[in-house]
């Protein structure tokens, strides 16, 4: 009697722990040093709870956390001061009226940013956050591989400055209806760049969609506008497209 009970508890868990897409670990705490807009900066421990929209901080572990309003926020650094540092923002772009959260990748007089569908996974892209019915997707699917083909666990990028970024890429795995074989349903990566003085990020898209929504960020150089019309450089290749636009437009022009 005893050993069925048990036996009927097991299940009944393992039953809410798959339905509810149960994490085996909870979004932890991450070493962060906070800059707001009034330039007052905070170091100690940040949290993205529900979204990229619900920061939680504390000064340190057993502290009490604070809900912070992300409008006050200019940057985050993450891992601050180490090999693994990365800066993240909450910035206007061309798109929307709403504010969007991004990874600051490259800074110099421009900038690129990259955004993910999701946000909060974008700020843990290296923490392994994997839930019960995740890890038994992937299961059937690495068992099913003569179906699947073995999915990216990164997107590479070279950077203006020739090095290259490895970002990386975590997946939600469901199961398919045919057969029982597992798919996986990767992040969706956007790439979005910036200059000095303007006020608002520009998503990479092709020269055609780019000259109609950012006319702003091509107002300074008429050399690039026409190129980009006449399909001569192409605004997806980032940094060929950004050292082209330093080399034909004076760059104590840019930003004024």
């Amino acid at each position: 009697m005893i050993k069925n009970f048990l036996l009927i508890f097991i299940l009944f868990n393992y039953s809410i722990c798959v339905s509810q897409d149960y994490e085996l670990r909870v979004t932890p705490y991450v070493n962060s040093k906070i800059v707001f807009k009034d330039s007052t900066v905070q170091s100690g421990l940040l949290k993205l709870a529900n979204s990229a929209f619900s920061p939680h901080f504390k000064q340190e572990e057993g502290g009490k956390p604070q809900k912070l309003n992300y409008e006050l926020i200019y940057k985050i650094y993450s891992n601050p001061n180490t090999e693994n540092e990365r800066v993240f923002q909450y910035v206007n772009h061309n798109y929307s009226k709403f504010k969007i959260f991004v990874e600051l990748i490259y800074d110099d007089v421009f900038q690129i940013y990259i955004n993910s569908n999701d946000s909060a996974q974008l700020f843990y892209s290296e923490f392994d956050r994997q839930s019960m019915g995740e890890l038994m997707a992937i299961d059937r699917f690495e068992r099913n591989l003569d179906f699947n083909r073995r999915l990216k666990t990164s997107d590479t990028i070279t950077l203006p400055n020739g090095k290259e970024m490895v970002l990386p890429m975590r997946y939600s795995y469901y199961n398919g209806l045919n057969y029982s074989i597992a798919y996986g349903k990767a992040p969706t990566l956007i790439y979005y760049i910036s200059r000095l003085g303007l006020d608002k990020i520009y998503k990479v898209e092709k020269n055609k969609r780019f000259l109609k929504k950012a006319e702003e960020f091509l107002s300074d150089c008429a050399i690039i506008k026409k190129d980009l019309q006449e399909n001569k450089i192409s605004v997806s290749d980032i940094p060929t497209f950004i050292e082209y636009y330093k080399d034909v437009c004076p760059l104590d022009a840019i930003g004024k």
